[in-house]
């Protein structure tokens, strides 16, 4: 009976001797996964160059003003194939913003944002069609902010 008590001992103290040396996972294979991770978060799309300036005039007429000399108008055009909403302000001779949107704009589509005071200024700001997680400034923050 000690025999095989021993003999069993031995059985597991060298099941456990060789259960010693398996491996726990490789650096590389966690660093690998790791690496896969920051890729994709890199690979973000950067909306805003989405939408280009086509063309910009002065002059025209408004609703208010008759013809004017100092209206500015600026023709933003969608060059992505992906559908974008666009907020586009132009600002006035008064230093202050009118705003304009456009909401799932299609490849190609044009938004013509204008002032008819204005003084040559735009900005604009692209978003994922229907991302309502990504938030256009208020006309007021605009006004504040630029």
């Amino acid at each position: 009976m000690s025999k095989k008590l021993i003999l069993g001992l031995c059985v597991v103290g060298l099941a456990g001797f060789l259960l010693s040396f398996t491996s726990a996972p490789k650096p590389e294979v966690a660093k690998a996964t790791s690496d896969v991770y920051l890729d994709e978060s890199l690979d973000q799309k950067d909306w805003n160059s989405c939408v280009a300036k086509q063309s910009s005039e002065w002059s025209g007429r408004c609703l208010n003003y008759g013809f004017s000399d100092k209206k500015y108008t600026v023709h933003l055009q969608n060059t992505c194939g992906e559908l974008v909403d666009l907020m586009a302000c132009v600002q006035r001779d008064n230093d202050r913003w009118r705003c304009f949107y456009r909401l799932d704009m299609d490849q190609t589509d044009t938004l013509h944002a204008y002032a008819c005071r204005g003084n040559g200024k735009y900005l604009k700001w692209v978003r994922e069609a229907g991302d309502i997680t990504t938030k256009f400034p208020t006309l007021k923050e605009v006004n504040e902010q630029y």
